[in-house]
């Protein structure tokens, strides 16, 4: 049988071809970037240059720009005891193509984005992108003179999307690599995406570049690090920077950190990643990365983990999962109302 690798992965629209195979969709997925998980592994699946889908594992830094073909010879390996060839799994799934038994993109409900995007594209969305307005932040507690601060001015913008006769102002934030702003995140209040590719990205703050840097905070989220600058540094004379993963810590972005601190003269890096067990996970993953620490992270308990980062320094938690949710507690904000798209 002629096998035609491209072809199936490009042609097979893998989040279809996982639901078939019993994986579920899970919180923080989109149609245009779906996480997926089948109770041991979860994964975020996006297309490459070639157009081809490919996917990360969430829970492992080392598992990034894989296909169809790793996770259907894993599966087989998995239900059958035997590892197939490539060759063997290319058949395989040749035969799904030929026979039909695939669910095509065009035919697809999940138009899974790329994870790079030409200069005019970029250009496009960028040009879409206005100051910020509305109460989307001031809801979560975010007070103006936050926003208006020299550290968060003109880093968060809104970008109007219509969709059925609605129109809906999605929250932006830039996200820079080396090269300059490659990807922006955006959410509302019933969802999270990234538009272009976020793997070597970081969204960033201001600071003032005439003086060293005295600590460089990193977290999951720009919300979070203008929450926790509220709570803690709001009126000081420090020069801080803020930089935002916008949800899972790639190795990209554990590279670009690096740089950043090669490139300029940084007191202190301290974490500020959510209370749970991934971002205790982060927190390690970051020690490992800087500190050379060999800890197997995923064979640690949620106790185990907690424990762990509790004894690092440069580390900062808040009281409940994020410090967002302690700044609307400190507001007396108890909860968000989700509604929109």
């Amino acid at each position: 049988m002629k096998v035609d690798f491209n072809q199936i992965k490009t042609t097979i629209s893998l989040p279809d071809f996982l639901l078939e195979l019993g994986w579920k969709i899970v919180e923080g997925s989109s149609n245009s970037c779906p996480k997926m998980s089948n109770g041991t592994h979860t994964i975020v699946i996006k297309r490459n240059s070639q157009n081809q889908y490919t996917y990360w594992d969430v829970h492992s830094d080392s598992v990034r720009g894989r296909s169809i073909m790793d996770l259907m010879q894993e599966h087989l390996f998995e239900t059958t005891g035997k590892m197939p060839s490539l060759r063997e799994v290319g058949e395989i799934l040749q035969n799904y193509i030929n026979t039909n038994r695939i669910t095509t993109p065009e035919k697809s409900r999940y138009e899974v984005g790329n994870t790079s995007m030409r200069a005019d594209e970029l250009q496009f969305y960028l040009s879409q992108l206005q100051p910020y307005k509305g109460n989307y932040l001031q809801k979560r507690g975010i007070l103006k003179e936050s926003i208006e601060s020299r550290f968060f001015k003109d880093t968060f913008f809104i970008r109007e999307v219509k969709n059925k006769g609605s129109v809906y102002r999605n929250v932006c934030i830039k996200m820079y690599n080396e090269n300059g702003v490659q990807a922006i995140s955006q959410r509302n209040e019933t969802f999270k995406g990234i538009i272009g590719g976020k793997f070597d990205c970081l969204a960033t703050s201001n600071h003032d570049k005439s003086r060293p840097i005295d600590i460089l905070y990193i977290g999951e989220s720009f919300i979070d690090c203008i929450s926790h600058y509220q709570l803690r540094h709001s009126g000081n004379d420090l020069n801080l920077v803020y930089v935002s993963t916008e949800g899972t810590f790639t190795e990209g972005q554990m590279r670009l950190l690096r740089l950043i601190l090669d490139k300029n003269q940084v007191k202190e890096l301290r974490s500020i990643f959510d209370n749970d067990k991934q971002g205790h996970k982060y927190t390690l993953w970051l020690h490992r990365y800087f500190h050379g620490d060999t800890t197997d992270v995923e064979s640690l308990s949620n106790d185990e983990l907690r424990n762990k980062v509790r004894k690092l320094k440069n580390v900062e938690f808040s009281e409940n999962k994020d410090w967002n949710d302690d700044l609307k507690i400190s507001c007396g904000i108890c909860s968000s109302t989700e509604d929109g798209q």
